[in-house]
């Protein structure tokens, strides 16, 4: 990270780790509300608030305006994660370097730890009195669709349904669905915030789809392993020189759709970030 990002990055996380204990402390000490902590305080990136966050902060807006809606974005995020690593998905003992949800807390609680979080993201978004009651209305229809059938849901059915015999097409699709729904959300939700004009507003959603695209094929770099099971990945449908070229494409797309954003170089060290990470 170039050292003003680092320092809003660290800005925003102190703000956000604020309100997420808040919240948490409020939940009590039942088994339900132990599992959804560990879940939500198991060092996440907080990736998709923090990107919502910089478009806020481009329009010179603060945290407190967007509070509910950064950790709305990030209970949904590890509701998905808790559920992507139940037997019947992936079947994951391990995640971020720890016993994933299930295997500390058994299925069943796992299970309604992602469901609870659901429920709680929807919750405090609508009793956010500091948001317009049309607002929040967006706020909910934007979030209720991208992580729905046609969204984050679907790209995951997509993805369990995937064959060794996957276009690049397909797989594009697939991400754009499981993936970048979110990363698109959390863009468009600070937008919905702030108001922005319409053509504003798709300029964020080129930004961000573009940059969910960047940011997907990076992680199948980083993650790309030579073996028959890695078929759902670009490196292995495009080859890792092909595939660094297609991450490019999308970080400059991603770039110019940026330059339209009142005060946009955060975003663009956030692209540039993407590219050079390690993990």
């Amino acid at each position: 990270m170039t050292p003003h990002l680092k320092s809003e990055n660290n800005h925003f996380l102190i703000q956000f780790e604020e309100s997420l204990n808040s919240y948490l402390d409020a939940q009590g000490k039942s088994r339900l509300a132990e599992s959804i902590s560990y879940s939500l305080k198991s060092k996440g990136k907080r990736f998709r608030p923090f990107l919502s966050y910089l478009i806020m902060h481009a329009f010179n807006k603060s945290f407190d305006q967007a509070r509910s809606w950064f950790l709305a974005l990030e209970f949904i995020h590890t509701y998905s994660l808790i559920h992507d690593d139940l037997p019947c998905m992936d079947d994951d003992d391990y995640r971020r370097g720890i016993l994933t949800n299930h295997k500390v807390y058994g299925e069943d609680i796992a299970l309604l730890a992602g469901d609870s979080l659901i429920s709680e993201a929807f919750r405090i978004i609508a009793e956010d009195r500091s948001l317009t009651a049309n607002t929040r209305i967006k706020l909910v229809q934007l979030l209720a669709k991208k992580i729905g059938p046609a969204g984050m849901v679907g790209g995951q059915v997509l993805d369990m349904q995937a064959t060794k015999h996957i276009k690049i097409d397909e797989l594009k699709h697939l991400h754009l669905l499981k993936t970048g729904n979110l990363i698109q959300a959390a863009a468009l939700g600070a937008a919905e915030i702030l108001e922005l004009s319409e053509d504003q507003v798709n300029q964020v959603g080129i930004f961000s789809l573009h940059l969910g695209l960047s940011f997907q094929i990076k992680d199948d770099l980083l993650d790309f392993k030579s073996t028959e099971q890695d078929f759902k990945s670009y490196a292995h449908l495009l080859g890792l020189d092909n595939a660094k070229s297609e991450m490019i494409v999308h970080a400059d797309a991603a770039i110019a759709a940026s330059k339209t954003i009142t005060n946009n170089q955060l975003l663009i060290d956030l692209i540039d970030y993407n590219l050079a990470r390690k993990s």
